[in-house]
């Protein structure tokens, strides 16, 4: 049980890279900016274009032993529905998905991140292509306030 407890806070820790984050340490101090790398061994967290009251950095390395809290500034794209979308298209036996790297696979030739897709060209590539581009779409639609 520990060895799925400990992959499974790898992959949610995985989800917070390059992604907007507030960091909150023990004395209350706020952090802001992208989170760029974290060692999985202390917690300790480098955030990029940082900014914490006034102050603005290009990089901030935090000690993990100093962070009380560190929370997700935005949504996070949801590749699980992508994947979902893709199972509707090309079968659930043509579609694997790999946590650790939010990866997902398709007819072990096409392979589908947040940022990308990457494979042969052809029909098949475009298609995956399409259902990424409109996803996205779709993510970035609902992360719009709506006024």
């Amino acid at each position: 049980m520990s060895l799925n407890l400990n992959k499974a806070f790898k992959t949610e820790m995985n989800a917070f890279v390059n992604k907007n984050v507030i960091v909150t340490t023990k004395d209350g101090t706020k952090i802001q900016g992208l989170l760029i790398g974290m060692n999985d061994n202390d917690l300790s967290v480098i955030i990029g274009n940082s900014t914490e009251g006034e102050d603005s950095s290009h990089r901030t390395f935090v000690s993990g032993s100093v962070i009380a809290k560190m929370t997700l500034g935005e949504i996070p794209f949801d590749i699980g529905s992508l994947r979902m979308e893709l199972e509707k298209v090309f079968k659930k036996s043509g579609v694997r998905y790999f946590a650790e790297s939010r990866t997902i696979v398709v007819m072990d030739r096409y392979r589908v991140t947040e940022s990308s897709v990457e494979g042969d060209e052809g029909p098949i590539g475009d298609r995956i292509k399409r259902i990424w581009s409109n996803f996205k779409a779709e993510q970035e639609d609902e992360k719009k306030p709506e006024e």
